[in-house]
């Protein structure tokens, strides 16, 4: 199930209760370890500033600020228990990931890992990179998971491209249809009207 995190329309009630003197709760996605925070805690908005939202996390001292897609504007439904089943559900092969983030860490022992995680958001701060270095950089780490990974989302979202493309294309075509019909109608009024 995909995360909630907070939409445009969440950014504009906060600014609104902030200008109202009010502090609006929001909670936050993932876990902060180092500062006691896990993933579900409850943050006071401090600020919003585009999709940037600054929060006080409950029991922290400090103002961090977050994307507002590191943020839930309602608390992570608990899990629902499922039934008891007198025979075990077939597993459902992994569903393709809609995105993924390739973490590389470099340690000052010369140590380095790579970390795949799917259907992760873009982290706050991420700048931009055109796909081919990213391919470059994964084949030159011979990190077969990540490469095929990241293959995996690039074909899903041509694949959503080339959909959308045919889509508009079937609009267009039938938008196209209407006009010549109703470029047709409006001669045949005009040829009537000069006829009288």
């Amino acid at each position: 199930m995909a995360e909630q995190t907070l939409t445009a329309a969440d950014l504009d009630r906060f600014a609104a209760a902030l200008a109202a003197g009010k502090r609006p709760t929001v909670y936050l996605i993932e876990a902060v370890p180092s500062l006691g925070l896990a993933g579900g805690a409850s943050a006071k908005v401090v600020e919003v500033s585009g999709t940037t939202v600054t929060v006080r996390p409950a029991g922290v001292d400090d103002q961090l600020p977050y994307d507002a897609r590191e943020l839930r504007a309602t608390k992570q439904p608990k899990p629902v228990k499922p039934a008891t089943a007198a025979k075990a559900a077939p597993k459902a092969a992994p569903a393709t990931a809609k995105s993924v983030a390739i973490t590389v860490f470099v340690g000052a022992d010369n140590a380095a890992a790579v970390k795949v995680t799917r259907n992760a958001n873009k982290p706050a701060g991420a700048r931009e990179v055109a796909l081919p270095a990213v391919q470059k950089a994964l084949a030159g780490l011979g990190d077969k998971e990540a490469q095929g990974t990241v293959d995996e989302v690039l074909s899903t979202a041509r694949e959503a491209a080339a959909d959308r493309v045919a889509q508009l294309q079937a609009e267009l075509a039938a938008a196209k249809k209407s006009l010549a019909s109703l470029d047709r109608a409006k001669r045949g009024n005009a040829s009537t009207t000069r006829g009288r």
